[in-house]
């Protein structure tokens, strides 16, 4: 599909209009927006060890390998008991594995070999060795084969073979560019630039770590008092900016608000200098530049996810230094206490046992190590193999499907890395938890208020079906924010709570002008309201945004000149 075709648009939310498998892959790929200290690569070592370790625990292993084979024998008699697969697996949903004696043999021969190699990971392998062999029984799932999956011969007999064609095409293309991992997206539906990130603006400031975007006016008048938002430091900004209609940007624009959007540049490694400090005084420069261009002392800041600690404590700065130059602040899905998001009951499948093991693994490995695009791609796919990798696999490569065209997909797929600093620094935040404690925090050599003491209004945004920053644990960030912080609820997912733009019958969000300790009786004692918070948002913003004036005839100003047409030239960085 060329750009100019209409593409289906995400984000496969509450519209009704997603398959199945489109929600389920928007659902656990969104897993990069949280920051991580993992490598794939450092499971390559993992491997020797586990051979080693087997070698050296040989009852362990002539134990599980004589369950199998006598499973094997109970099957190939007919008196086995017969195994099922987990409930929610879909895998093994066709037919042809009950009512075919060959398929039927064939998923139980796979449940077994399942069984016996989890016994002997249960008793004989660490964390990491589990977490390998985990990735090792999912590969060898019999539908990932031509000839173990029913539904992928059917189509290749069909089709007269023209399937396992565009399946070779599909691999082909995949290889051609290095994807980690099969392709989830028809990436040939978008262009960033044309169809993707449209709201007219310009660069306004360009350093080495972003490009400061100044959205063009689109009211006669507008708030004296700009918007600067903080996107993901793993994510492109654009998801607030999606497609016209959707875009959250284009809706405050509309609503008589001048915004600012950090553009992050996406690291390489000779890049990897960058720390907290380094984003830190990034976002202090946005604010100064923005400011400048307005003409306003303070601005209203927005903070997504992982920067949400960034901007927090550059507040706290602020507030130490007794210099005012944030407003107000909009936090999204951004938890602060980190104690509290590791003990947040989480409402989706990462909560199971086996996903609970690959988190483990997750914090366990180096945390002084760069991280590319790619690799967060591979990582928390590995998370969730079945859905991410080999739900995929089969899809393009077997049954020679082109994946879906949905924009959030496509943003989903077009991350950025983490530096090796910053990969330290946040992991060391994370294990300090400094918020919660008064002085535990400096930035530029000078201890932080107390982040309830920043003397800001704030505005905390959760979302209820949220799998990576749950809801419960961004509460916790209203609370620590203190009485002058409202928290809002949205009813969707990670992504979806942030792309809910009017008028989707679905949507609905939460409030509660008290904040009691318990989330739950939080949200028992909340009004529910029907649509979208984003009117909501621009109603507290504007509340805060100062006197309208009129609305600039050109972005930026002598000082800060245009340099460029949104969304700039960083934006298209991969790698």
């Amino acid at each position: 599909m060329s750009p100019g075709k209409r593409a289906q648009a995400g984000p496969a939310n509450d519209s009704g209009t997603a398959s199945e498998q489109v929600r389920r892959t928007i659902d656990s790929a969104l897993g990069q927006n949280v920051t991580g200290d993992f490598l794939p690569s450092d499971l390559y070592g993992t491997a020797i060890d586990m051979v080693f370790r087997a070698a050296r625990q040989p009852m362990a292993l002539g134990r599980a390998t004589l369950d199998f084979w006598t499973d094997i024998a109970r099957i190939a008699t007919g008196t086995a008991e017969k195994r099922e697969p987990e409930q929610g697996d879909r895998r093994f949903s066709d037919k042809a594995y009950t009512e075919n004696l060959f398929y039927a043999g064939l998923l139980q021969g796979y449940l077994a070999w399942r069984s016996a190699l989890k016994g002997f990971a249960d008793v004989a392998l660490n964390e990491k060795e589990r977490f390998l062999l985990d990735q090792l029984v999912e590969a060898g799932a019999p539908t990932n084969s031509l000839f173990g999956n029913p539904a992928a011969l059917r189509a290749a007999v069909e089709s007269g073979g023209a399937s396992l064609v565009r399946g070779a095409r599909n691999l082909a293309g995949d290889i051609a560019k290095l994807r980690p991992i099969p392709s989830q997206v028809d990436d040939s539906a978008f262009r960033v630039g044309e169809n993707l990130a449209v709201s007219p603006g310009s660069v306004v400031l360009r350093t080495e770590m972003f490009e400061l975007i100044q959205y063009r006016a689109q009211t006669e008048k507008v708030h004296e008092r700009p918007i600067v938002i903080v996107p993901s430091i793993v994510n492109k900004f654009y998801i607030f900016d999606i497609a016209p209609g959707r875009s959250i940007i284009e809706h405050y624009i509309r609503s008589g608000h001048t915004v600012f959007m950090l553009a992050w540049r996406n690291p390489q490694k000779l890049h990897d200098r960058w720390g907290m400090g380094e984003y830190q005084d990034a976002i202090d420069t946005a604010i100064g530049t923005a400011s400048a261009i307005t003409g306003s002392n303070d601005v209203n800041l927005w903070a997504v996810c992982g920067a949400g600690p960034v901007a927090v404590s550059l507040a706290g700065y602020y507030a130490a230094r007794k210099t005012r130059r944030i407003n107000s602040l909009l936090l999204v899905v951004s938890p602060l206490d980190t104690k509290a998001m590791a003990q947040a009951p989480s409402l989706s499948a990462f909560a199971e046992p086996r996903n609970e093991m690959a988190r483990k693994v997750v914090r366990k490995v180096s945390r002084n190590k760069r991280i590319s695009a790619n690799e967060f791609t591979l990582l928390f796919a590995m998370l969730r193999p079945n859905d991410l990798i080999w739900n995929y696999w089969v899809s393009n490569y077997l049954m020679g499907t082109t994946p879906a065209a949905f924009d959030v997909l496509y943003w989903n797929g077009d991350g950025t890395g983490m530096t090796a600093q910053f990969n330290h620094d946040f992991s060391a935040f994370v294990d300090a938890n400094p918020f919660l404690e008064d002085g535990a925090m400096e930035v530029r050599g000078t201890a932080i208020a107390p982040v309830s003491q920043l003397d800001i209004d704030s505005y905390v945004l959760g979302a209820a079906n949220d799998h990576l920053c749950v809801w419960q644990s961004v509460y916790r960030s209203a609370r620590l924010l203190g009485e002058r912080s409202q928290f809002v609820l949205g009813n969707s997912g990670h992504i979806q709570t942030i792309v809910s733009p009017p008028g989707n019958p679905r949507a609905s969000f939460f409030t509660n002008e008290n904040k009691p300790e318990s989330a739950e009786e939080w949200l028992t004692t909340a009004e529910k309201h029907a649509g979208s918070w984003w009117d909501h948002g621009v109603a507290w913003t504007s509340a805060r945004a100062g006197k309208m004036v009129g609305a600039p005839q050109a972005e930026g100003n002598a000082e800060f000149p245009p340099l460029c047409a949104a969304p700039g030239t960083y934006v298209h960085e991969r790698g």
